[in-house]
């Protein structure tokens, strides 16, 4: 049986990928999704958090396997690939931010999904736009755009609304699915990789997460209605 691999990517860096997912992951648990995670960045930024977790809390008990693959070497990346894909598991890819890694090819051909955080400034938007139009051209995976980090405070300003426009123009229906916005909040700021999402983190995250997690538990929860 095929799994289901999704990559959390976006080479404009600081948009939030490595939050989004590890929060999907543990988010995924939550709905009887069995989860590994694969941290292919070289920062190791979810690798470290997870240690951290495990330190503060004490406990060997986790809800999701991560693993780190060193990108560096594009053959283990490939091995590590074919492995991934016979796992009855949905594979979480934190990828690496930098465009000139080899190892993207490798993650975004195996991908079914492509999840990609953004933020809702013109930069931002027309640097995810360049690099969804290269992703478009070259890999099949479908791909959501999140909006994330969404200020209600900054929301009446003009740039917002204007930012958010102009993703729905230039990437809903013609690059992949625009989700609902996750709004900047303090339950999403501290992030835990052991701990079951409370309802205020459900709450913010379940309209962006929708989109692309409803055919994902479909698919493990074949029995279910």
């Amino acid at each position: 049986m095929k799994n289901k691999i999704v990559v959390f990517t976006n080479l404009k860096g600081g948009v939030g990928k490595t939050q989004l997912c590890a929060t999907a992951a543990t988010y995924f648990v939550y709905w009887n999704i069995p989860v590994v995670v694969i941290d292919a960045d070289i920062q190791q930024s979810l690798s470290r958090h997870r240690k951290r977790d495990r330190d503060a809390s004490n406990t060997s008990d986790v809800p999701w396997d991560c693993i780190f693959l060193n990108t560096t070497d594009t053959a283990k990346v490939r091995a590590m690939m074919e492995r991934a894909k016979k796992l009855p598991y949905c594979i979480l890819i934190d990828c690496p931010g930098n465009i000139n890694d080899q190892a993207l090819q490798i993650l975004y051909e195996a991908a079914d999904i492509a999840v990609v955080p953004f933020e809702l400034n013109a930069d931002s938007v027309d640097a995810t736009h360049i690099f969804a139009k290269l992703f478009r051209k070259n890999f099949s995976a479908k791909m959501f755009f999140v909006p994330n980090k969404v200020s209600n405070l900054f929301w009446k300003r003009g740039t917002v609304r204007k930012a958010r426009e102009d993703a729905m123009e230039l990437f809903d229906n013609k690059l992949g699915i625009v989700t609902p916005d996750i709004k900047l909040s303090t339950h999403l700021n501290g992030y835990s990789t052991i701990d079951m999402p409370t309802y205020e983190v459900r709450q913010l995250i379940f309209p962006a997460f929708k989109p692309f997690m409803k055919p994902i538990w479909r698919f493990y929860n074949k029995n279910e209605k």
